[in-house]
């Protein structure tokens, strides 16, 4: 066929689809009432072909003209004429002219899952309701200019809702809000650009998400370290468009704008040491990360790593001898657990895991010593073997006391709300000020989240070791009116030394000790002070020294100052990195980011038995 008459057919085809696309039967078009809806939404979609835009919704009406296949248009609302559903729309027509009218729902495509924001229409808050009218259940009360995601529209008796996702004050609901109070947004069209070598900036701690979408929302298709080199290619509002090569993949996602310079890294190379030797865990691959484990550990490390080849195993040598470690850790009172002596019950230790060393227990009375409280004791040798040896912990459950307890930009509010749900920190606090007088109120999921940005401690562990030390319904710690210390707040317990008065202690310490010492920003005299404060003194105190995982901050085996070896250790609790990585793991699982990149830092010893040590016989 010559192009000549490839032309014309081309025309001819045309014609005949507009006439199969708008033309309808005369009946139709006669039975036809006018109907028109009311201008109260604002929702993005695009034309799917070149349609007619309307005066009235119906098919006799006058067309303004064509708009464009692929044009941007605001729908405004939608009505039902002969069957049809018309969308209200403002879009430009072929002349370049903006215009009001109808198109057909058939050929508009709504975008999906755009940005919203509350409008000034509302003057206090806007009610998230369960159900898309204005006597259902309130979910949750969200402020002016509050970000939203909206999930689809909904007309129920003439009012248009918006089905929206929306965080705030550290809860997550899904609801309904009235359409008039929301602008939605449209998104911004992507730009192509000449590829440009860029690399991840140092405002990257660890490692930087690279999304599937611009969104925050979107799924992370991987963790790349500071100092990676991309490509950009295209921007999208605050987001690049990259590709990278990196641990053995070819990577293609989006990333916030603000992590990434143009150029060429600095030579100079961001290292950790691990066993004396400089490296970036990173650049470490599988094989050469479980040759530095012994035997006994491998066939678990394995196992995991074919689960979730995102994690990254680091062997840490302590050069200790395991016999003198498990001695040195079972001196009397070094290492408790809870029980209900002397018989002992399903959910607390049994007599036969309370040690009987001097010092711990009295021959001559038959007695165990209380260590704090009223049912703490000294742990046997062979229960502190138990929770020492990590080969009975490297399960996909267990694992999460040997994670790094570093701070990175990829750590999200979300798992923090999960590991606070059903507790006293749940939602926010509001307490008076006792330094200032003022009322001081805010989310305990935004404190936990300024906590490890400031500190450089990982949120996620600050939570859980908050809930771990004060108890899901909180403790005389953290009520504010414990008598003599009303209005101090000591949410990790620092300072609460095992014995006597260990509310009281740890409270002084909070007020600022007998010298009233102002450092991490005591007196903490709100939750927020206590629980920025707190993470402040346990990053600086423990992760910046090398006790930068739960299982370190409790049996201090590998510390950087050897002064320290055996001590300076967070707790006494000899379950505490058991119970507190468990509490971690758990949040990790609701929220589904089990499989994302994850660095595990794992203790060997020397002369270790050929098998984990197990719990002696429950008596």
């Amino acid at each position: 066929m010559n192009n000549r008459v490839h032309k014309h057919c081309k025309t001819l085809c045309f014609l005949i689809l507009m006439l199969v696309v708008f033309a309808t039967p005369l009946g139709t078009i006669e039975t036809e009432a006018a109907v028109t809806c009311k201008s109260v939404i604002s929702y993005p979609g695009t034309t799917k072909t070149t349609v007619n835009i309307r005066k009235k919704a119906g098919l006799k009406y006058k067309s303004y003209g064509m708009v464009p296949a692929g044009s941007s248009v605001t729908i405004l609302g939608y009505v039902k004429n002969g069957g049809v559903t018309w969308y209200k729309c403002k879009a430009k027509i072929e002349s370049g002219k903006t215009k009001t009218g109808y198109i057909s729902s058939a050929y508009v495509k709504k975008v999906s899952k755009p940005k919203g924001v509350v409008n000034n229409k509302v003057t206090s808050s806007l009610n998230v309701r369960k159900k898309a009218k204005t006597s259902a259940k309130s979910l949750l009360k969200i402020p002016k200019k509050t970000e939203t995601t909206v999930l689809s529209i909904k007309k129920t008796s003439g009012n248009y809702w918006y089905k929206i996702k929306v965080s705030y004050g550290g809860k997550t609901k899904t609801g309904y809000v009235l359409g008039s109070y929301i602008d939605v947004n449209f998104p911004k069209k992507e730009v192509e650009e000449e590829p440009k070598e860029a690399y991840v900036n140092d405002k990257v701690t660890t490692f930087l998400n690279v999304r599937e979408n611009a969104s925050t929302d979107s799924t992370i298709v991987a963790r790349i370290p500071k100092g990676t080199v991309v490509t950009v290619t295209a921007t999208l509002g605050n987001w690049y468009k990259i590709s990278a090569a990196y641990d053995s993949k070819d990577i293609v996602g989006y990333v916030a704008k603000e992590y990434i310079s143009f150029g060429k890294p600095e030579q100079k190379k961001e290292e950790k040491t691990v066993d004396n030797q400089d490296t970036l865990v990173a650049d470490i691959d599988y094989d050469t990360q479980l040759a530095a484990f012994p035997e006994s550990y491998k066939a678990n490390i394995n196992a995991l790593h074919a689960s979730y080849p995102n994690w990254n195993f680091v062997a840490v040598n302590t050069g200790l001898d395991w016999a003198g470690a498990v001695a040195a850790e079972s001196e009397a009172g070094k290492n408790t657990i809870q029980s209900n002596y002397p018989k002992g019950t399903a959910t607390l230790a049994p007599l036969s895991y309370l040690s009987k060393a001097p010092g711990a227990y009295d021959s001559s009375t038959n007695t165990y010593k209380v260590f704090d409280g009223s049912n703490w004791y000294s742990a046997a040798p062979e229960v502190i073997a138990y929770y020492m040896d990590p080969r009975n912990f490297l399960n996909d459950v267990d694992i999460f006391q040997f994670e790094a307890l570093s701070y990175n930009d990829s750590q999200s509010s979300t798992v923090v709300e999960s590991i606070l749900k059903d507790t006293f920190m749940s939602g926010n606090y509001s307490v008076i000020d006792s330094a200032t007088g003022q009322a001081a109120t805010g989310s305990f999921v935004q404190a936990f989240m300024d906590a490890g940005k400031s500190s450089g401690a990982n949120p996620y562990f600050l939570a859980a070791r908050c809930k771990q030390e004060v108890g899901a319904k909180g403790s005389n710690s953290t009520s504010g009116v414990y008598k003599g210390y009303e209005g101090i707040y000591n949410f990790y317990n620092i300072g609460a030394s095992d014995g006597a008065n260990a509310v009281a202690k740890g409270l002084l310490w909070a007020k600022g000790g007998s010298t009233n010492a102002t450092t991490y920003g005591r007196p903490w005299t709100t939750p927020y002070k206590s629980i920025t404060g707190g993470a402040s003194y346990i990053a600086k105190n423990y992760i910046a020294i090398g006790q930068d995982t739960l299982y370190f901050q409790k049996f201090n085996v590998h510390p950087s100052d050897q002064t320290r070896l055996y001590t300076h250790q967070y707790m006494t609790n000899v379950q505490a990195p058991w119970a507190e990585g468990r509490t971690t793991r758990a949040a990790y699982a609701a929220i589904g980011v089990m499989s994302d990149t994850m660095v595990f830092y794992i203790p060997v010893y020397n002369n270790m038995p050929d098998a984990a040590c197990a719990l002696p016989a429950a008596q």
